[in-house]
């Protein structure tokens, strides 16, 4: 991720509803962070196939950049032009989030041809981005708070400290939401008795509490809870996602005891949400 003061709010366009969505938040968030804002065409890779295929894909590049355009000219941008780029969806935005702030995509989008934005793309962008991914949809409570998913891994915290920042800007209060592993169901490992992994699991929970309240203490100013249910992660994410402006997560999990956002769980939430997900690298 680009920590500039200056890079750009990346916005993945194809012209569909959901792109609109994507449009119109990477808006927002250029202004709430000071931002400026990019816009980005990919024309896919069929115009190698032929040259009837690379004027096709160029024209509808074409087209699909003044709809853009005329969307920015309402957003109040009518000298944005957004930029055409060789190559899929999927390698363009991967690529552009090495630089970018943050790159916003819509939780669907056209295909086959130029990838849907939930399924191959944004599961590739969520996985190999360099940089913080906003995938937008429908849905959510715009005033509502921002959940923070940890588990105490290097991700999670990161996400935290991402969480509390959109927290801030957006003036609404933060829910750090931590599912502890729990004794039940867990097997027993190399000959250790129940009581030793009940001390082994304390200690984790100890360690992840104590990470959580240094980043909150660093971030005094946002309002801030801390929330441990039990359950899934997965599921109490999408469930608090249904009063929530904002659900963040890291991509990946501490692993062992604390594994409770693999990129499983991170998939889980994408797919299940009821408002928009930043995944953090």
């Amino acid at each position: 991720m680009n920590t500039s003061t200056t890079a750009p709010v990346v916005a993945g366009w194809d012209a569909s509803p959901e792109a609109q969505l994507a449009l119109q938040r990477a808006h927002e968030r250029a202004l709430e962070h000071g931002l400026p804002l990019q816009v980005l065409i990919a024309r896919g890779d069929i115009g190698r196939a032929s040259r009837w295929a690379d004027e096709w894909s160029r024209g509808l590049a074409e087209e699909w950049s003044e709809l853009a355009r005329k969307q920015l000219a309402e957003l109040g941008r009518p000298d944005l032009v957004p930029e055409v780029r060789e190559g899929t969806p999927a390698e363009v935005l991967v690529e552009e989030t090495r630089t970018a702030s943050c790159v916003v995509v819509g939780a669907g989008g056209h295909g086959p041809i130029f990838g849907r934005l939930l399924g191959s793309v944004s599961q590739h962008l969520t996985r190999h981005a360099a940089g913080p991914v906003l995938v937008v949809r429908s849905g959510g409570v715009d005033a509502g708070p921002v959940v923070a998913g940890v588990d105490g891994s290097s991700t999670s915290l990161r996400a935290l400290v991402f969480a509390l920042r959109e927290g801030e800007v957006r003036g609404v209060p933060v829910e750090v939401l931590y599912v502890p592993p729990r004794l039940a169901g867990w097997a027993y490992l190399e000959g250790a008795t129940s009581t030793e992994l009940a001390h082994e699991l304390e200690a984790d929970e100890a360690r992840v509490r104590a990470q959580v309240a240094q980043v909150l203490a660093a971030h005094r100013g946002v309002r801030a809870s801390v929330r441990t249910p039990s359950g899934s992660a997965a599921h109490e994410l999408a469930r608090a996602s249904e009063a929530a402006s904002l659900v963040v997560i890291g991509s990946r999990g501490a692993g062992g005891f604390a594994g409770l956002l693999l990129g499983s769980v991170a998939n889980s939430v994408l797919h299940r949400s009821h408002c928009p997900v930043a995944v953090i690298h």
